[in-house]
């Protein structure tokens, strides 16, 4: 019975270890798999890694082009700015000019005018001492009385304040 027992034994351990080497199998077979998913996910972590440091580079590229492109863009706004503001600046200038011609042209003119009416003003003083000198020497030849001479100073006033 010993010999019965102990083949029963053995073969209840012999289907144990095929059982084992079952399930071994069964997990190395899981292992293989994971393993090649895992390969298979290293490649892609790998793709995905290098898409990533890709995407990085033209990022930086990009903003960099972006940064090149606002600095021309910048410069030329501010060429034409200052051209616009230079072609302002000569075209008041020469309004300025104008003007500056146009006032000495007038002063001039008005400095010709004052010296015109102090010529005229000389005249008229003189004019004026001739005429009381005349009259004073017409009323002292007895041509002509006083009264007359008040007369016609009067009526010069009024004809003068007329006109």
């Amino acid at each position: 019975m010993k010999e019965g027992y102990l083949q029963l034994k053995i073969a209840e351990l012999n289907d144990k270890c095929k059982k084992i080497e079952e399930m071994l199998s069964l997990e190395e077979s899981t292992l293989k798999l994971l393993h090649e998913r895992i390969g298979d996910s290293k490649v892609l972590l790998k793709k995905l890694k290098n898409l990533e440091d890709f995407k990085n580079q033209i990022t930086s590229q990009v903003i960099e082009e972006n940064k090149k492109i606002r600095e021309k863009h910048i410069e030329d706004l501010s060429k034409e700015f200052s051209e616009i503001v230079e072609q302002t600046l000569e075209r008041k200038g020469e309004d300025i000019n104008k003007t500056l011609n146009y006032l000495k042209e007038r002063e001039s003119e008005i400095k010709q005018l004052g010296e015109t009416i102090a010529i005229q003003t000389k005249e008229i003083g003189y004019l004026l001492e001739f005429n009381n000198l005349l009259m004073m020497k017409l009323v002292n030849k007895a041509v002509l009385s006083d009264q007359e001479v008040n007369e016609m100073n009067r009526r010069a006033s009024k004809k003068a304040e007329n006109k």
